[in-house]
């Protein structure tokens, strides 16, 4: 390993509380390399005299490094099959469900599921987690440009959005149930009896170990027969060592 990132590494932890070595290095390097062209900045130690003198700068490079990517009603089929298969499932139960959004970015995640369980309705409490405090900001002002909003069927978007001069912002009505909070997967511990977690895209940048700790981690906080849901792109090749079983695309369920 380059002895100048390792180094880095170990500065930038206890700078942020972020563990770089739980990420693919040469992934995650050469995102902090094209930073570091795009800004001028010519050493790993000018980078971290950067991120303590300037906040703004800070916050700037942590959301650049968390790839805040999300938008609504990503991968249709995965929201359709929790529509149909799960939320009809919960409402026969009488289940009031606790849903986590891990890695929720900006939100529209988190959105997504209120949005569902509201056309179901169901009662339900969302927690909606990230390490990236700016995100975290947009997603409790509730407040969307119009090219944040693709993929919402029209008719969704005039129920629970209300238009403004800078865009759309969702109803108070679905903010309700939603608590937003910042939160290290790689620090922090976890809740427990969730009805189901979405950790969706955010597993393919880190190392395969760390995706092992997380999943086990994840099938503990889940409450029996609750659901994980992962991102279209990662793949999980032995579920049944985590005790959960593939029930439809990118859906797990928690074995009783």
């Amino acid at each position: 390993m380059d002895l100048a990132y390792a180094a880095f590494q170990r500065a930038f932890q206890q700078e942020t509380g972020l563990d770089l070595t739980s990420y693919k290095q040469r992934q995650m390097q050469r995102r902090i390399d094209q930073w570091m062209n795009r800004y001028g900045v010519q050493s790993y130690n000018d980078l971290i005299k950067l991120i303590q003198e300037d906040p703004e700068k800070r916050e700037e490079f942590l959301g650049y490094l968390t790839i805040n990517t999300s938008q609504f009603f990503r991968d249709k089929r995965v929201f359709d099959n929790i529509q149909n298969m799960i939320l009809p499932e919960w409402k026969k139960q009488g289940i009031t469900p606790r849903i986590w959004s891990a890695g929720t970015s900006i939100g529209a995640e988190a959105y997504t599921m209120a949005i569902l369980l509201q056309e179901a309705k169901l009662n339900y409490s969302i927690l909606a987690t990230d390490i990236d405090e700016g995100a975290l900001q947009q997603a409790r002002s509730g407040l969307y440009r119009e090219h944040q909003l693709q993929g919402i069927p029209p008719g969704i978007l005039k129920v629970y959005f209300t238009e403004e001069a800078e865009g759309y912002r969702v109803l108070p009505s679905l903010q309700r149930g939603i608590t937003f909070r910042r939160h290290n997967l790689l620090e922090d511990p976890f809740g427990r009896a969730f009805d189901m977690i979405l950790c969706r895209n955010v597993f393919i940048y880190f190392t395969w170990e760390t995706q092992e700790r997380l999943l086990q981690d994840f099938a503990r906080a889940l409450r029996r027969e609750g659901y994980f849901v992962s991102g279209s792109a990662e793949q999980m090749t032995d579920p049944g060592k985590f005790g959960l079983k593939r029930v439809a695309h990118c859906i797990y369920q928690l074995e009783k």
